[in-house]
């Protein structure tokens, strides 16, 4: 051996100039969350006021008609604070599936069955396409239930918010059975449709096109169950003539244990 050479480097300032970058990060994430919830919880307190003030008003006049729209408009922002509630908790709480033999077909069915009158109020039909290849399969019904509801609620939405007032509005709600076992959900809809600039955004906190009436929470936490099912969210969509979601669930394997094997 004729030598050594050393070279030192002091790191200390290095790593606390990361230590501070991961802190900003994190404190910039929490004030956006913090600045949605606020944007959020604001519109539902307006919509509290505005039946409050109705309900006193109608109890001021003895007016039945003026009570129930006011009891309406709390009872609406009621659902809306639940719905933000439960949002929060499903993408803040990471959960495994619960897997059980159910029958998609009847999930979807079920859905449909709880929007057709809000479809039917809105002038929007509501289509169904279920395949009957289709058998009784192991998925978490609960992710699937909960994700369709959300997808074919936003569906309604895009036709409500149509500008094109006179076409004949439809959301169609398709299932199939692909040939690697996937279920596959289609929602479509020949509403407003969507811009390449809303599509880039669709999967943001907070994001909504439904100015006070959205959170921007239902498409994240959808995209987020689905991702948990190991399944896919894929969209299509042109402006002014409609959007379709294609949702796909792989069924748990007669045998096996998902999270056991996610362990391993």
């Amino acid at each position: 051996m004729m030598g050594t050479v050393a070279f030192f480097q002091d790191l200390r300032e290095i790593k606390e100039l990361e230590k501070e970058l991961v802190n900003s990060e994190r404190l910039a994430a929490v004030g956006q969350t913090v600045a949605g919830m606020a944007h959020c919880i604001k519109n539902i307190l307006h919509g509290f006021k505005g039946g409050s003030y109705l309900v006193d008003v109608a109890l001021q006049r003895d007016d039945t008609e003026k009570m129930k729209n006011g009891w309406a408009m709390i009872q609406r922002n009621i659902g809306r604070t639940s719905g933000l509630v439960m949002d929060l908790l499903s993408y803040s709480k990471e959960r495994a599936p619960e897997y059980e033999i159910c029958q998609p077909n009847e999930i979807a069915e079920d859905v449909c069955e709880l929007l057709d009158n809000v479809a039917q109020d809105n002038n929007v039909a509501l289509v169904k396409h279920f395949s009957e290849k289709i058998q009784p399969v192991s998925l978490d019904p609960r992710t699937v239930h909960r994700c369709l509801m959300n997808m074919v609620t936003n569906a309604i939405d895009a036709c409500i918010f149509d500008p094109d007032v006179d076409k004949d509005h439809q959301v169609v709600v398709t299932t199939e059975r692909e040939h690697s076992g996937i279920i596959r959900f289609d929602i479509a809809d020949n509403g407003c449709g969507m811009s390449e600039e809303v599509r880039a955004k669709l999967f943001q906190s907070f994001f909504s096109t439904k100015g006070v009436k959205g959170t921007g929470l239902g498409l994240l936490v959808t995209s987020k169950l689905v991702e948990e099912h190991k399944g896919t969210v894929d969209v299509s969509s042109v402006e002014g003539e409609g959007t379709t979601f294609t949702l796909r669930f792989p069924p748990q394997k007669q045998g096996t244990n998902p999270q056991k094997a996610d362990e391993n």
